[in-house]
């Protein structure tokens, strides 16, 4: 049996806080020139109606699911990196485009096109186990709560990747160009390398731009789609290549120009796009990962209001691709941060329903829960219907409604048998040497280890000085009824890696 540590990596500053999700897609059109090995792709029959466009990360298999779609696949062409590729080289967390159309006579939605671009792949130089930051290829990549980490990364976390390893990153670039990692693999030596990004301080003369910290020489590579003048700042490339210059720079290959090569929808065809807001001009004219979306009096929205739209907030626009290629959203879900994160044994599973108990909260299910499993089964196609009386599962969600003391899963993922039970989330109540988080009564001890949101030890007294409402996260044993913790923490700040 694995330790929790081997699991979730080690306690440090800011273990407990669950940041909020963010994600997009960027994605190499098939035909044209915009990957390397071409598509299969045909259009939908006339009588199937507008091709739709979906992006954003997977959370499920059986079909592919994102964005609360179930998407079947019998006939899609699926590109990795460019490259002609399967259903089972796509994970849970990848961040995809999805190009299809719904299916009347049947009433399933159906992928014509699935395509995968992953932000950066390439080596780790830095490693900062603190703020959750690793450094790949001369990118930052960002790891939180809604991080998902390929089978190769032991303990799934942080903690596991180490300066030198060949990581493939898929997730979001923010608006200062930093990836919001959705999912992280660990890939061989040899592994050729990848980077996309926003090319700048580019030398026509020297041949040489960067992307972010990464500087690129391209004057050995191969240009693809660009004008005779070459590339110029403000391009979005992909630069490829599988050596590093003395100075760190990467020796490109293959240099190809991406801007305006995402899927798209036709006029009039739906399209849902789930990202981060990467530009903002105002609530009614902004850009989530990349795309054009508009608002008006009629857009309803949810999780949040108008006011709340801003520059890097995670949205889900759904609606309709208007004549100059807008979303015109008919309604925009913003989504919060998870505060609530639950690991310990089914205590019921009600698959119909959409429920399972754990330390006797109700967790329940949507169509938006990522689904992983990291038991011995390893299930590509886990979902609920999977989960059974006694099996160890991880829960990160948000309680919903506010006091009901119940849980909206975002993510579930099972797990390998444990010995404690981990509870995070907002307290309730707090009267020393008891506190409360959701419905669940977490009792402590004169051998309980104490420690501030820093992961520095600190005082029971501290600790419970102000408690209620904040953050805090208990790990220790279950009696059915009590959770009695050997360690509790504070967690305003920051998430816990994985």
């Amino acid at each position: 049996m694995r330790s929790w540590t081997s699991i979730f990596g080690p306690a440090r500053r800011g273990w407990l806080a669950l940041p909020a999700i963010v994600l997009t897609a960027v994605v190499v059109a098939c035909g044209g020139g915009g990957g390397y090995g071409g598509s299969s792709y045909q259009p939908p029959a006339a009588n199937m109606g507008p091709a739709t466009v979906s992006v954003g990360s997977i959370t499920g298999f059986g079909s592919v699911h994102l964005n609360g779609k179930k998407f079947e696949t019998t006939s899609a062409a699926i590109t990795v990196d460019g490259q002609a590729a399967t259903q089972g080289d796509l994970h849970v967390g990848d961040v995809v485009e999805v190009k299809g159309h719904h299916d009347s006579s049947s009433g399933k939605d159906i992928a014509d096109q699935i395509e995968l671009h992953s932000n950066v792949q390439g080596p780790v130089t830095a490693v900062d186990a603190v703020n959750l930051q690793l450094i790949v290829l001369g990118q930052t990549v960002i790891v939180s709560t809604d991080t998902s980490f390929g089978d190769g990364i032991t303990p799934a976390s942080i903690a596991g990747i180490a300066v030198g390893d060949i990581l493939r990153v898929s997730g979001m670039a923010n608006a200062n160009g930093d990836i919001q990692a959705t999912r992280i693999e660990r890939k061989p030596a040899g592994t050729s390398f990848r980077v996309i990004g926003t090319a700048a301080a580019t030398d026509a003369t020297a041949k040489t731009l960067k992307i972010n910290a990464l500087t690129v020489d391209f004057t050995a590579a191969t240009l693809v789609d660009f004008p005779s003048t070459g590339p110029k700042d403000g391009d979005l490339v992909e630069a490829d290549g599988s050596m590093l210059g003395a100075g760190g720079e990467l020796q490109a290959t293959r240099l190809e120009l991406r801007s305006g090569k995402e899927l798209k929808a036709d006029t009039d065809g739906e399209s849902e796009v789930e990202g981060l807001v990467t530009r903002f001009a105002s609530a009614t004219d902004f850009d989530v990962a990349g795309r054009p979306v508009s608002t008006s009096s009629s857009t309803s929205f949810e999780g949040g209001t108008v006011a709340d739209l801003a520059l890097n907030v995670r949205v889900e626009a759904e609606g309709t691709v208007d004549s100059a290629g807008v979303l015109a959203a008919a309604k925009v879900r913003i989504e919060r941060a998870a505060d609530t994160r639950i690991f310990a044994q089914v205590d019921a599973v009600d698959a119909t329903a959409g429920t399972v108990t754990m330390l006797g909260v109700t967790v329940s299910v949507t169509a938006m829960t990522r689904f992983e499993d990291h038991s011995a089964a390893n299930l590509s196609t886990f979902s609920l219907a999977d989960v059974h009386t006694g099996d160890w599962l991880e829960v990160r969600g948000s309680e919903s409604p506010a006091g009901s003391n119940a849980v909206v899963a975002k993510r579930l993922e099972r797990r390998s048998a444990q010995t404690n039970v981990l509870l995070a989330g907002v307290v309730k109540t707090a009267t020393a040497p008891a506190l409360t988080i959701l419905s669940v009564n977490v009792a402590t001890t004169p051998a309980t280890v104490f420690s501030d949101s820093k992961g520095a030890p600190t005082t029971s007294d501290l600790f419970f000085t102000g408690l209620v409402g904040k953050v805090a996260a208990a790990i220790g044993s279950w009696d059915g009824t009590t959770l009695t913790a050997s360690q509790a923490a504070l967690g305003e700040a920051e998430g816990q890696d994985d």
